[in-house]
């Protein structure tokens, strides 16, 4: 089920974009809007470009031409999905998320809408403890003194202040009671600490003890930011190396990826993920300047994996062990990521046991050429299983079972195709043979579920739509259609003045066509709402920038001249697209008439007339 449409607006409405963009980058006031640096990473400015407009709650940069609402922004920089960027924002402006509707409500939705109330209601105090927690372990970290065995590794491994600060990296005590002692004193119940697997009850006796310990603890975020669990890492000799929290209301680490809530904006902007083990590999490739990161915390890549990949890039670089194991978790990831539509890579660094260790070794530049080097996935699970291959019948045989899950999981028939290319190439194996191998595959295993499926008691918990693909492409579109949408949703006046000049049904463009459609319908449903109408049109369209003229969206005091001239723009760009649309029309009737047909010889005479009229009358153009 959906969040109804009224409800987004509300929460929309209900929150204010220049406070949110405020977080990352600082806005000074200009006109009825903001500007100040663009906070994208891959733009870094001297001069602000970056506008935000207060009534539209829309931003535009003028330098990488980056555009959005609040919905989009909270994607592109946080790397939240819809859902959570709805839920992040309601909860941020206490809006209260909607009960489950019905047209027949029974006594078995009402229970469900309870539960999900009681369930909401519990994973907000899991939450509230867990970020208790994270302070208590950030403070206990500060604390310590200098020569204490935890500030020793802290300085072997070599993390600057700074990092340790952005992830907010502390450390649980030697104590058995530390963090259960202090999280009595600020009265939070045993229970609910129990729950959120921070702590365990004693087998004999009474009490609870931590289950960190001594270890260096790694918050794991979600995009909002919250804290969902830990992972804690030991800092001396013993087993677990890592331990992580145990599975929980908030926490499934099949579902979430370490370091995202950091990393999102780095992996949209340079358009590639780079997949990693551990905490620590994440945190020292992110001090060492390689941001583009996430880390699987240690278990398999899994479909609900590669879906929260998905929101962010198409490209994937995993990097994997050189042992067997890390064989194995090449071979079980690759047909996951292939499944979910990505463009897997892949990387072993052999000459170290971890990224850390290579970028010590070898330096950043070095592990970012490698990175740059690697093969496609696909060709290094190949070049594994024909490690000893001979091309015997035997070998041929077997390598087409090993490579049939592959294929099955490619929904792409161009780059199925390619890889069949490439295997019929390295088998030395005819394109035919390798087709007719393939066509006895067994059934396809579906890939896009995991084994941590939902139980039923999730099943009827609310969800948001997805991001959808744009409805109106607008590649292609011309200028003069460009620039009168542009020049429309500058002003209410503007567009009372475009839709009085009943150009639509002469807009060439199809993909504009829809989008000048779409705003007429919007703005005639509710007009008072036009300062909204940009920010809701982003969301339909695939090159948002250009719904942006080049003059500072928050500026909205124009004066007389201003008006007059953008009324003639206006009127120019409408007989411009008048003029294309009489020539398309007159070209159109020119097509297969006869010289004896004199009645339609008249109409292309008058269109061609009117043209020219047009043409006079704009300047010649």
């Amino acid at each position: 089920m959906r969040y109804p449409p009224e409800f987004i607006d509300r929460v929309q409405e209900a929150n204010n974009l220049s406070d949110i963009i405020s977080q990352y980058t600082q806005m000074k006031q200009s006109g009825n809007g903001h500007m100040g640096r663009c906070p994208f990473p891959d733009h870094a400015e001297k001069t602000p470009s970056f506008s935000v407009s207060e009534t539209k709650q829309v931003y535009h940069c003028f330098g990488c031409k980056k555009s959005g609402n609040i919905f989009s922004f909270l994607r592109d920089y946080n790397g939240m999905s819809f859902p959570e960027a709805v839920e992040y924002l309601a909860e941020r402006a206490g809006v209260p998320l909607p009960e489950i509707q019905n047209e027949h409500q029974t006594e078995k939705h009402i229970e469900q809408n309870e539960h999900y109330k009681k369930q909401q209601d519990a994973k907000k105090l899991m939450l509230k403890v867990n970020k208790m927690a994270a302070i208590f372990f950030a403070e206990t970290l500060k604390q310590a003194s200098n020569d204490h065995p935890i500030k020793t590794y802290i300085q072997k491994r070599n993390l600057k202040l700074e990092t340790i600060e952005e992830f907010q990296i502390g450390y649980a005590p030697i104590e058995w009671e530390g963090l259960a002692n202090h999280l009595h004193k600020q009265n939070i119940s045993m229970a609910l600490a129990e729950e959120a697997k921070l702590i365990r009850a004693r087998k004999e006796g009474h009490g609870h003890f931590d289950l960190f310990r001594d270890r260096l603890m790694f918050p794991i975020l979600s995009p909002m930011q919250e804290v969902l669990a830990f992972g804690g890492r030991i800092h001396d000799q013993g087993e677990p190396k890592y331990l992580n929290s145990p599975e929980t209301l908030v926490f499934n680490k099949g579902r979430v990826l370490y370091g995202l809530a950091h990393t999102a904006k780095y992996i949209r902007s340079d358009d590639v993920v780079i997949i990693v083990e551990g905490y620590m590999d994440l945190v020292s490739l992110f001090q060492a300047g390689l941001r583009n990161v996430a880390a699987t915390m240690g278990t398999a890549l899994t479909a609900e994996h590669a879906k929260l990949i998905k929101r962010l890039t198409t490209n994937v670089i995993v990097l994997f062990d050189s042992d067997e194991a890390g064989q194995r978790a090449a071979e079980r990831s690759l047909p996951l990521l292939l499944a979910a539509g990505l463009y897997p890579k892949g990387l072993i660094l052999k000459e170290a046991k971890d990224p850390d260790e290579y970028v010590t070794k070898f330096g950043l530049p070095s592990l970012s050429e490698k990175i740059k080097n690697s093969p496609e996935l696909f060709n290094m699970v190949l070049q594994m299983w024909m490690t000893d291959y001979k091309g015997e019948a035997s070998q041929k045989v077997k390598l087409i079972d090993l490579v049939r899950p592959i294929f099955d999981a490619i929904s792409d028939t161009r780059l199925k195709s390619l890889y069949t290319q490439e295997l019929s190439h390295r088998m030395n194996v005819g394109l035919g043979w390798i087709h007719s191998a393939l066509a006895g595959a067994s059934p396809a295993k579906d890939y896009s579920h995991t084994k941590l499926a939902l139980s039923d008691e999730n099943a009827q918990i609310i969800t948001a739509p997805m991001s959808l693909k744009p409805l109106f492409l607008l590649s292609g579109a011309p200028q003069a259609e460009v620039m009168l949408m542009q020049l429309s949703l500058k002003s209410r006046a503007n567009f009372e003045l475009y839709m009085s000049q009943q150009i639509l049904s002469q807009i060439s463009h199809i993909g504009m066509k829809n989008l000048f459609e779409k705003a007429e319908q919007v703005y005639r449903q509710d007009a008072s709402k036009f300062d909204r109408l940009t920010s809701l049109l982003i969301d339909y369209v695939d090159h948002p920038e250009l719904l942006f003229s080049n003059s500072a969206i928050g500026s909205m005091g124009a004066t007389g001249s201003d008006t007059e001239k953008e009324n003639k723009m206006i009127a120019d760009c409408c007989k411009r697209i008048q003029q294309t649309f009489l020539k398309g029309q007159a070209k159109k009737m020119a097509l297969g008439i006869s010289k004896n047909d004199t009645e339609k010889l008249k109409e292309i005479e008058d269109l061609q007339r009117n043209r020219i009229s047009l043409s006079k009358k704009n300047g010649g153009i």
